[in-house]
């Protein structure tokens, strides 16, 4: 969204039975029956399905979510063991099934061929059975998303009304299934999985939200841990704990100015060097510039009339969240974005309508996954919240401080959604940070990555993380966007790839 060494396990296992509920039927026996369904490179794809028990914690009933699975083979994995790496592309909500069909041939050669890659579509997502829905079609979702309000000042009402109609919706489409779609639960599922495959240890690659459900196996599932790399990390305690995603946005400003400084280095390179016929004489000229720009879009959009069927209007919401926002996450687009920009400084508005009007998440609403777990996941949802109602809901949150100048405004209805959710919490688990808690120790260290200016994943998030597992190692790349493959580097894979196969961390302050 938008919105990731247990040396004695007699010490931690009784603390694990208590405080998180481990799961009791782990599929030990079950095994995958694998089918090939396809080729990458030159690199054979198989595909199985795994049932999986409804409710882990208590598995009382014969329901179950059927999760679907795929690995591509590597070459050499048999001399190590034909261990796995597991994969989750983030979200919520993302297929894992269709990351490694698009991605395996581009992961294989940064890890090598001494490992198989296999990832799955996590409960309620994709081709899990049954989906997680709120809507009963895809175009009604879409028509939801897309009127959705964003004035979170003066729509506060209308986003109340759409976070208690969508709740109950939710409820009434899924039924016993719904309050089971969690982080918690997919977690258990990852060792049912692991069981299946008759692999004893986890090998794990999480980028975005796949950071929260790698650091939440590693806490509930220690003793298992053998190589985990958690990419562009979520902060585990907010995400569980926090009415309010406070430290999400705290660079997303640094990463557009960022963005701006990048471009005057650049010079004419860049077409935002020169508007109107005029040059800037610095980057912070370049910024106040754009940030005024950005005002006046707020109180007064650019109406666009490309045609009789194609007509509008550019605004500052629509600018922020389609181009500028998404342009953050990776820097190869900001050629483009600077191009747009220009265009529309000029006077041209023509590219800008036509690349931003409307939002990219419409692409991937195919399901509503991201909205059963981060409501299901949260322990400030629904009757726990903070507050309730219209008013005191927008009161609080326009009293909370504003992490991003940029896109904070735009979260208004999540706040909602979250006060609104009636779905009751159904997992007992509790993210054990520092300092409020002792570091997990993990049977072996995980090894922490990071960009330096992370638009929605912050750099101080992976900090948090790295200190709240014991023996874990921090690799900061200096570069921009959301996770280190959005700028890839030959340094950070040497480092992954020693990991990965060797299991070498990086040196203490390795960047």
């Amino acid at each position: 969204m938008l919105a990731t060494a247990c040396v004695s396990f007699a010490l931690v296992a009784p603390c694990l039975a208590d405080e998180f509920q481990t799961p009791l039927d782990s599929h030990a026996d079950s095994g995958l029956q694998w089918k090939e369904c396809g080729e990458v490179n030159n690199h054979t794809l198989q595909c199985s399905q795994l049932n999986v028990p409804m409710d882990h914690f208590n598995p009382s009933s014969e329901k179950t979510f059927s999760i679907p699975v795929i690995r591509m083979l590597a070459k050499n994995a048999s001399a190590t063991g034909d261990r796995h790496i597991f994969l989750n592309p983030g979200g919520p909500g993302a297929s894992g099934v269709g990351f490694l069909r698009g991605s395996a041939s581009h992961l294989n050669k940064l890890v090598g061929e001494g490992l198989h890659l296999l990832s799955f579509d996590p409960r309620g997502v994709r081709g899990s059975t049954p989906p997680a829905v709120c809507y009963a079609s895809n175009a009604q979702r879409a028509a939801a998303f897309a009127s959705n309000p964003w004035d979170f000042e003066y729509q506060a009402g209308e986003m109340y009304t759409r976070a208690e109609n969508k709740a109950k919706a939710c409820v009434d489409m899924m039924g016993e299934y719904g309050k089971y779609i969690n982080t918690p639960q997919t977690a258990s599922d990852m060792t049912s999985i692991l069981d299946a495959i008759g692999q004893q240890k986890m090998y794990y690659w999480g980028l975005s939200y796949g950071t929260i459900l790698g650091q939440t196996y590693a806490q509930m599932f220690p003793e298992r841990i053998s190589r985990m790399v958690i990419d562009g990390v979520s902060n585990l305690n907010d995400w569980y704990n926090s009415f309010h995603f406070d430290e999400s946005f705290i660079d997303t400003d640094k990463t557009f100015t960022g963005f701006i400084e990048e471009c005057f280095k650049a010079r004419e390179a860049c077409p935002l060097y020169s508007i109107r016929g005029g040059h800037f004489r610095s980057a912070g000229q370049l910024q106040s510039y754009i940030d005024d720009f950005l005002r006046r879009l707020e109180e007064e959009p650019i109406p666009v009339y490309l045609n009789s069927t194609n007509y509008g209007a550019i605004t500052r919401r629509s600018l922020v969240t389609n181009g500028i926002f998404f342009a953050l996450y990776k820097p190869k687009t900001w050629p483009l974005l600077a191009q747009n920009l220009a265009d529309l400084l000029n006077g041209n508005s023509t590219p800008a309508y036509n690349a931003y009007s409307e939002s990219w998440l419409t692409d991937f609403l195919v399901d509503d996954s991201p909205t059963f777990v981060v409501m299901n996941d949260n322990r400030k949802s629904g009757p726990d919240a903070p507050v309730h109602g219209i008013k005191p809901v927008r009161n609080h949150t326009l009293s909370s401080p504003e992490r991003s100048v940029l896109i904070s405004r735009y979260q208004g209805s999540d706040i909602y959604d979250r006060a609104s959710w009636s779905i009751p919490t159904t997992h007992d688990f509790h993210p054990r940070y520092r300092p409020e808690f002792p570091r997990t120790k993990t049977a072996e260290p995980i090894l922490v990555l990071s960009t330096t200016w992370d638009p929605v994943c912050p750099l101080a998030s992976a900090k948090e993380a790295q200190d709240s597992f014991e023996g874990a190692r921090l690799l900061e790349q200096k570069s921009y966007g959301h996770c280190t493959l959005s700028m890839p580097s030959l340094c950070t894979v040497g480092y992954l790839r020693r990991y990965f196969n060797e299991g070498i961390l990086p040196e203490a302050g390795a960047t």
